[in-house]
């Protein structure tokens, strides 16, 4: 019996991390099998951050966790370049669920 293979998932790398006055500003990179790679702007809140994980993780998780919830869901709405983790709230209202869970 031939087993199948599932899809290789994109690659989220967080490659930069700035302090800002309300939280933090996250350089991404999305590298997608096939070489459709991409960048993102992100920014987290601190209230965000703690939000999502109490604390409990560094805030560079927390956005690569929202990344990878986009990314599971793409094709019901594109990534855009630059945007800020909690709009995705409005976008998935199941992130909050998904996000809060310990990984």
């Amino acid at each position: 019996m031939a087993r199948s293979v599932s899809p290789t998932p994109p690659a989220v790398d967080v490659r930069t991390e700035e302090e800002t006055p309300r939280g933090w500003a996250y350089g991404i990179t999305v590298s997608r099998p096939g070489g459709a790679d991409s960048e993102h702007a992100v920014t987290l809140s601190w209230a965000d951050h703690e939000h999502w994980c109490g604390g409990a993780l560094p805030p560079s998780k927390v956005v690569e966790a929202v990344m990878r919830f986009l990314l599971e869901r793409e094709e019901q709405r594109p990534i855009p370049a630059r945007f800020d983790a909690a709009t995705a709230r409005r976008w998935f209202p199941d992130l909050d669920r998904e996000i809060g869970q310990p990984h």
